[in-house]
């Protein structure tokens, strides 16, 4: 008895065994594409972020298959993903309330965005997996440009930061509060002075971005920062 269950066990995995690869490899190529698009942009859920939440929303999906069987209800365990999922959303969510500002809900978005493919892709349905991971991408992209044509653009400007590079400390200070103030590594850069003895940060400026006005106002206080000064207008060029 227990060695024809065994044959029989062993029949079942090498009838499944296809789908369930096929399954897995699916949701490492849609978790890979949109963490790769989040990557490009310096988010902090990058590849192997959004490539593990898809691998795992899909395996849920295929265990919650798995153990109900036919008679019982496929869908409560894959409910529970959404639960789930929102915890680890929440952790990517940055809430700076002295600073006034929230950061992490596109990220956030993405994770579980990313989650839901995941589980089309646990449910065996690939073509609108594929589907779904089109719409996201352009969602990130299209909206993104629409955003910087209306509200970013028309107010860009080019801040030259003159500052004492002390040895290169207070490069590295700046490029810290770039980063605690989320501004993107694509807007800005680092340049020596005509003399050669101070540098100079080039900053696109946007003053509707409270994070740009932030930063700005952070480094107007620093002994080492010499001068501000404005370059010319950048609202013609595109958002990086």
């Amino acid at each position: 008895m227990f060695l024809a269950s065994s044959f029989d066990y062993l029949g079942n995995f090498l009838d499944q065994l296809p789908s369930f690869v096929a399954s897995m490899l699916i949701s490492i190529i849609c978790g890979l594409v949109i963490g790769l698009e989040r990557e490009s942009r310096g988010k902090p859920a990058g590849a192997r972020t959004l490539v593990l939440i898809c691998l795992g929303s899909a395996m849920f999906a295929q265990v919650s298959g798995m153990i109900a069987g036919d008679y019982g209800d496929p869908g409560r365990v894959a409910a529970q993903i959404v639960t789930g999922i929102g915890f680890l959303g929440a952790g990517a969510i940055l809430h700076q309330s002295e600073k006034g500002y929230i950061a992490g809900l596109t990220t956030a978005a993405s994770i579980w965005v990313t989650a839901a493919i995941g589980v089309i892709v646990g449910s065996h349905h690939y073509l609108f997996a594929i589907v779904a991971v089109i719409f996201v991408l352009l969602s990130l992209r299209s909206f993104r440009l629409l955003e910087g044509f209306l509200f970013y653009s028309p107010h860009l400007e080019k801040r030259r930061i003159l500052f004492d590079p002390q040895s290169g400390k207070t490069e590295w200070m700046l490029v810290g509060m770039l980063e605690d103030h989320m501004i993107n590594p694509t807007e800005y850069k680092f340049a020596k002075s005509e003399d050669g003895r101070q540098k100079i940060l080039e900053l696109k400026y946007c003053k509707t971005n409270r994070n740009h006005r932030s930063f700005m106002s952070d480094i107007a206080v620093m002994p080492t920062v010499l001068s501000i000064g404005e370059a010319e207008n950048l609202s013609s060029q595109k958002q990086l």
